[in-house]
C-alpha cells in the first residue's frame, strides 16, 4: 500500500509539473522581444537613428547578420498590421529577429533632423513600412516596398519568410 501511495504522489507531481512547464517548453528557442533593444521593436520619433544604426552595425559585425532598417511609424496602418503579423506568427518572429539586426526608424509628422539626415542617404520612400536591407557597413543591399508582401489586410506568410531567406546574410 505504501508503494502504491508513493507511486500516486509521484505521478501527480509529474502531471502537475508537466502542466506548468508546457509554456516553458513551447517557448524554448523563441525570441523574447522584451530582451531586444527598443529600436528593434518600436518606432520612436525622439531618438537619434544614427546612434541606433551604429549600434546595429556593431552587432551586425559580430553576428554576421544583415541590418533591416524599417521605416514607418505607429500612425501607419500597415506598420501596425506588420507588427501584429510578426507577433502572432512565432516562426516569423523568430526568423525575423534571428536573421536580421532590426532597426526601426520613425518617419512621419514630427520626424526629427537626425532622421531626415539619415534617410537622405537612401532612396526616396514611396510608402510605409519600407525596408532597407543593409550590410554591416550600412551599405544598401536592397530597397524594398512591403506592399509586395501584403495579403488582404495583413501579410502573406510565405512571401514574408521568402523575403527573410533571400535577404539575410549569406553564411560562409
Amino acid at each position: 500500500m505504501k508503494n502504491t501511495l508513493t507511486g500516486v504522489v509521484i505521478g501527480i507531481a509529474i502531471v502537475i509539473g508537466g502542466y506548468f512547464s508546457i509554456d516553458f517548453i513551447k517557448n524554448i528557442g523563441n525570441i523574447d522581444t522584451k530582451t531586444l533593444p527598443s529600436y528593434s521593436t518600436k518606432f520612436d520619433k525622439s531618438v537619434n537613428p544614427h546612434k541606433d544604426l551604429r549600434e546595429a552595425m556593431d552587432k551586425s559585425k559580430k553576428s554576421g547578420k544583415n541590418i533591416l532598417l524599417i521605416v514607418g511609424g505607429s500612425w501607419c496602418k500597415w506598420c501596425g498590421a506588420m507588427d501584429n503579423f510578426i507577433n502572432t506568427n512565432q516562426d516569423v518572429q523568430n526568423k525575423f529577429y534571428t536573421d536580421f539586426e532590426v532597426v526601426r526608424v520613425y518617419y512621419g509628422s514630427g520626424t526629427n533632423k537626425e532622421t531626415q539626415s539619415l534617410l537622405k542617404q537612401f532612396p526616396t520612400i514611396p510608402g510605409t513600412p519600407h525596408f532597407f536591407v543593409l550590410n554591416s557597413d550600412a551599405k544598401l543591399i536592397k530597397n524594398f516596398g512591403t506592399t509586395q508582401l501584403e495579403q488582404g489586410s495583413s501579410y502573406n506568410k510565405t512571401k514574408f519568410m521568402d523575403f527573410i531567406d533571400q535577404h539575410k546574410a549569406k553564411t560562409k
